[in-house]
């Protein structure tokens, strides 16, 4: 690997740890307390009650929390509701996706290529969590149900 190829990986890990931290920092606004099991938050839209998203704790451990995050009435009838789970390492305050839709999990390591997963699928998936938190806290939350 080159000095360039090496440069180049630490800046992609530098930036995903950045917007990890700020992702952690989104979902503090959403639902503070993530030590909760069975805890739940939803956020509504201010311009369409109908839509918005659903913050839910389903696991605690003694450093980390793993929440589900389910956007519904999103889109198009014909597109299914977006489920994304997510790592929150309260002691790094850092969060992280870590798999969606069910389906897939996302590799540990950026330069893990299984099945067809992009290289940056991990940076992709967690920039979609940036957007769709700050989307719901751009917009308005009008009801926060916990």
């Amino acid at each position: 690997m080159s000095v360039f190829e090496t440069r180049k990986r630490n800046l992609d890990l530098m930036r995903l740890h950045e917007e990890c931290e700020r992702n952690y920092q989104r979902l503090q606004l959403a639902m503070p307390d993530s030590r909760i099991l069975g805890a739940s938050t939803r956020l509504h839209y201010r311009d369409q009650p109908q839509n918005g998203m659903r913050v839910e704790i389903i696991e605690v451990t003694k450093y980390t929390s793993t929440l589900l995050i389910v956007a519904d009435n999103t889109g198009p009838e014909w597109l299914p509701e977006i489920e994304i789970k997510v790592r929150v390492y309260r002691d790094a305050r850092m969060a992280e996706v870590i798999e969606w839709c069910s389906d897939r999990t996302i590799p540990w390591a950026l330069s893990e290529q299984k099945g067809m997963q992009a290289r940056d699928e991990k940076w992709q998936w967690n920039m979609f969590l940036s957007e769709l938190l700050s989307q719901g806290l751009r917009h308005g939350i009008t009801e926060l149900e916990v």
